[in-house]
């Protein structure tokens, strides 16, 4: 997400071949309320968030370093994601199903055992 136009992301976005999708904080709405601005040159302070699907900021780095910064949140999410291990307590998690429903981990264990089995995404919806 910068604060750059959107015609300037969908420009960037194609050369850079990537797979995803960029924001336009054109009205500094969103950073403002998380990394600031610098007013000198009306630009977003350069900062990643690490936000998981359930809306926790997992990590935050603000010594952003363009040459190196894909390698480093790559090492970034290697540090924060929670790691499970056997006889541990389940991190909660919120997931949506194949009917658009959501679930959190939580409310579903209380009641009964619960079997999570993860599989590609082209073998089918789930």
């Amino acid at each position: 997400m910068s604060v750059d136009s959107v015609d300037s992301h969908k420009r960037f976005r194609a050369e850079q071949k990537f797979g995803f999708s960029l924001l336009a904080d054109t009205e500094f709405k969103v950073s403002t309320q998380y990394s600031g601005i610098i007013e000198n040159f009306k630009a977003s302070k350069r900062t990643t968030f690490i936000i998981d699907k359930a809306g926790y900021i997992r990590a935050i780095d603000t010594e952003v370093n363009t040459k190196t910064h894909g390698e480093d949140v790559v090492a970034l999410l290697k540090e924060v994601l929670p790691k499970v291990e056997v006889g541990q307590t389940a991190p909660d998690f919120i997931a949506v199903d194949g009917n658009g429903e959501t679930h959190q981990l939580s409310e579903v264990y209380q009641n009964k055992n619960v079997v999570l089995a993860f599989y590609p995404r082209d073998f089918g919806r789930g």
